[in-house]
This record gives structure tokens, C-alpha cells and sequence, in this order.
């Protein structure tokens, strides 16, 4: 099992970015279906899954990953392992490709 946790900064961003009406109803759907299975089945399942198009950043981001749950919208996130505990740290959920850190 894997715990998620968001950073303030991501939930802070993600707060304006809804209030904003940059997330849809689907998206949020899609964001909990990512949460669901990341937390059952683990970071390899979300990685080798064709339909998160998972896959590991670069430079500012190095150590970090992005799943895209929809066109343009990532969760960028990293997995932090705990003897007993596998954390995966949600930095930002970004609506438009946004990789600025």
C-alpha cells in the first residue's frame, strides 16, 4: 500500500487553480481514480500503465515523475521510501503542462 500525501504548496495551488475553474468535473474524477490506484497497487502499476503515460523528469525535476490525467493536466509527484511505509509526495496537479518550479 502507498500513502499519499500532497505538499501545502500543492494544495495551496490546487485550491485557487479549482476556485480558478481549471479543473472539470472529469478531471477530478480522474485525479481520485489516480489517488485510488496509486494507493492500491503502488507506484510500478502507475508507471508501467499505458493510460497514465507515466514517466520520470529532468533537470529541476530530477528524482520526480509526471502522470498525465487528462490533454495538458499533470501530477507531478515522488515516491519517498519508508521502512514500512511507501509515500508518494504529490508536488503539484497542474491543469495546462505547467512544469515550472
Amino acid at each position: 500500500m502507498t500513502l499519499i500525501r500532497n505538499t501545502k504548496k500543492c494544495k495551496e495551488r490546487f485550491k485557487k487553480d479549482f476556485e480558478k475553474g481549471l479543473f472539470t468535473k472529469d478531471d477530478l474524477i480522474v485525479l481520485k481514480l489516480w489517488a485510488k490506484e496509486m494507493e492500491e497497487f503502488g507506484p510500478k502499476y502507475i508507471q508501467d500503465s499505458y493510460e497514465w503515460r507515466d514517466h520520470a523528469l529532468e533537470r529541476q525535476w530530477q528524482g520526480y515523475r509526471a502522470s498525465c490525467f487528462s490533454i495538458a493536466g499533470r501530477i507531478i509527484y515522488r515516491i519517498l521510501d519508508q521502512k514500512k511505509v511507501e509515500i508518494c509526495e504529490v508536488e503539484r496537479i497542474t491543469p495546462d503542462h505547467d512544469y515550472k518550479k
